[in-house]
């Protein structure tokens, strides 16, 4: 009866010690790589380009995934002329939100990384500068 004893409770040990959390797949997290202005079609601002105050522009921010499980949901913070704003990621894929330029140098930047992207927008008459 004694040996009957030992013998279960080895094999539990065994079984229990089998689960453990290193079984579940590891989950994906997303990290921000870039961030840009934009045009609200997604094609980019050159230095070259008038801004058109008619026209709506856009952060985008561009991710990859690190690991190899599901997508764990993720918030990126970034600021756009000293305000704070978020996006929050679901998936790995690009994301944009649109924003309004204003008059003067616009600066968005990536609050984890410090990225930083900026556009000056410049009133000369009736045309109108991309610094």
């Amino acid at each position: 009866m004694r040996m009957k004893a030992c013998i279960l409770v080895i094999i539990l040990a065994i079984i229990f010690s089998n689960c453990s959390n290193d079984d579940r797949p590891e989950s994906t997290i997303v990290k921000p790589t870039s961030i840009s202005i934009v045009k609200a079609d997604g094609t980019f601002i050159s230095v070259f380009d008038c801004v058109n105050p008619s026209e709506k522009y856009s952060v985008l921010i561009k991710v990859e995934g690190e690991g190899g499980g599901p997508v764990e949901k993720s918030v990126v913070e970034y600021t756009l002329n000293g305000e704070l704003y978020s996006m929050t990621f679901n998936r790995v894929e690009d994301q944009m939100n649109q924003i309004t330029l204003i008059e003067g140098e616009n600066i968005i930047q990536l609050v984890a990384t410090g990225f930083i992207a900026k556009v000056s927008y410049v009133t000369q008459g009736e045309f109108e500068l991309v610094e």
